[in-house]
């Protein structure tokens, strides 16, 4: 069942590369302005990594001494910014096709590693190698609990003692009346959240926004 969800998210996510890779990566516009689109990730940058900062680097750190990971970079909207930021990025896509514009538009950035992942775990990626793990606008796409719940141990293997994992899950009651697809994946309630957090090995550092489409968690590997 696991290799058949994975089969399909790749499939429509390599379509929707063909198709309008902008628009499906960031839907907020049907066309973008390239200029705009990457202005689109540093302003998500800043609002949802920025102000975690101090979390991230304890305090005695610069985030140019840390290793991070994104999950599901899609063309680089982000990604791009994280590499200003943080010492190595290595960003991760499910979609060979969304790599294949991602290498395009980061070829000027010489600390960003691009890896197409599996769908559902980590595999390759040796344990304990990053500070940081961050996920935005791609588990909400995700079709199936047990899908989240293989990255979240993963993540938790991949992550020095310490590190951190922020990212946004769909909570919406409301997505929960869907039929769950790659586009409209799995709802995700607090109570299932804390679940995947123990679960996994993690401890709930925060969360905000249960019950709406930006379900924000952040969890500690203590």
């Amino acid at each position: 069942m696991k290799r058949q969800i994975v089969s399909e998210m790749r499939e429509d996510w390599n379509a929707r590369a063909r198709d309008n890779p902008r628009h499906y990566v960031q839907n907020e516009h049907e066309q973008w302005d390239e200029r705009e689109f990457f202005r689109s990730g540093e302003i998500n940058v800043a609002n949802e990594i920025m102000p975690d900062m101090l979390r991230i680097c304890g305090g005695s750190r610069s985030p140019l001494d840390l290793n991070m990971l994104e999950i599901g970079c899609g063309v680089g909207r982000m990604t791009r910014m994280l590499a200003r930021i943080f010492g190595e990025v290595t960003a991760l896509d499910i979609s060979d096709e969304m790599l294949a514009k991602a290498r395009e538009n980061l070829r000027d950035c010489g600390n960003v590693r691009l890896t197409l992942g599996d769908g559902y775990s980590l595999a390759g990626v040796e344990s304990e190698r990053f500070d940081f793990a961050f996920s935005f606008i791609v588990f909400q796409h995700i079709p199936a609990f047990t899908v989240i719940e293989s990255y979240c141990r993963e993540v938790f293997r991949v992550l020095k003692p310490g590190g951190l994992f922020k990212f946004q899950a769909q909570g919406s009651p409301g997505a929960r009346q869907k039929r769950y697809n790659t586009w409209n994946g799995v709802s995700i309630s607090l109570q299932e959240s804390e679940k995947l957090t123990k679960e996994s090995g993690f401890v709930m550092e925060a969360h905000s926004g249960a019950e709406t489409q930006y379900f924000w968690l952040t969890f500690r590997k203590a």
